[in-house]
């Protein structure tokens, strides 16, 4: 990886959130892991009984299944500049094992894994 200088003017971000990143520059390694439980219920009341393990969801014990590596990809690049200029950069939001990166960068191996779980209202619940 060629090494260049970064020059950023402004970045302006609203939220960075759950394993992720801003990076200005280059980097060799970046391997965030992000797990999460999102509950939603309808209306007011949370108990016990709605409190969730991560052991109780077979996605979170699951191995990945990465795409295979060995594809071959011939790159020739040519930069014309050995600078990385850059103005004005707005994001509003950076998260799950996510990275904002403003240079270069190696490798990846970034991960999230998240369960949404919706509880609806019965006629008969009352959770209020």
């Amino acid at each position: 990886m060629q090494k260049r200088l970064v020059n950023v003017s402004r970045i302006g971000i609203t939220s960075i959130a759950f394993s992720s990143m801003i990076n200005i520059g280059d980097a060799v390694y970046y391997t965030p892991r992000s797990r999460a439980i999102a509950v939603q219920k309808e209306g007011s009341i949370f108990t016990s009984d709605d409190e969730k393990e991560f052991q109780d969801f077979p996605i979170f014990r699951m191995k990945p299944k990465w795409l295979e590596s060995n594809i071959p990809v011939h790159e020739r690049s040519f930069h014309h500049n050995d600078h990385i200029h850059v103005g004005h950069v707005s994001i509003t939001g950076v998260s799950q094992s996510s990275i904002a990166q403003v240079g270069g960068i190696q490798h990846i191996d970034a991960e999230a894994r998240i369960k949404h779980i919706r509880i609806l209202r019965n006629e008969e619940d009352n959770f209020e």
